[in-house]
């Protein structure tokens, strides 16, 4: 037995035709701008991605500087009224205690001479009593 390939081909294969230059250009820069365009949009996503991702980091940044900021306000108001307060409290005790130690030093010395007359009044009549007695 004799095999003859021409004859009895196990597979039918199309016969290959001429490829055209135009058509075969025209896949390729079809393959070509799909690729680009495939890529140029996955770049545009990250890029928007990682954008709205510092975005959103930025916007918490602000959000906690805007929250120590009032927290600081909230702080120098306390201290300004703290030293209100502070300032009115020393007027109103400086007032009275200048009042009254003055008025204290006036009763002092009234009474004090008055004291040290009568003290010298009796040192002097015990002084007068005993200088008879010893002559």
């Amino acid at each position: 037995m004799e095999f003859d390939q021409k004859e009895e081909t196990p597979f039918n294969l199309p016969e290959q035709k001429e490829t055209n230059k135009k058509t075969l250009a025209i896949y390729i820069a079809a393959g070509v701008i799909s690729i680009g365009s495939l890529i140029f949009g996955y770049a545009n996503y990250q890029a928007t991605y990682f954008k709205d991702a510092e975005i959103k980091k930025l916007k918490s940044d602000l959000e906690g500087a805007n929250t120590k900021l009032l927290r600081i306000d909230s702080l120098e108001n306390q201290v300004k009224e703290l030293e209100t307060s502070i300032a009115k409290k020393a007027a109103t005790k400086a007032e009275p205690k200048k009042e009254k130690k003055a008025l204290a030093k006036k009763e002092v010395k009234k009474l004090v001479p008055a004291k040290k007359a009568a003290k010298k009044t009796k040192i002097q009549a015990e002084k007068a009593k005993e200088k008879p007695l010893k002559k």
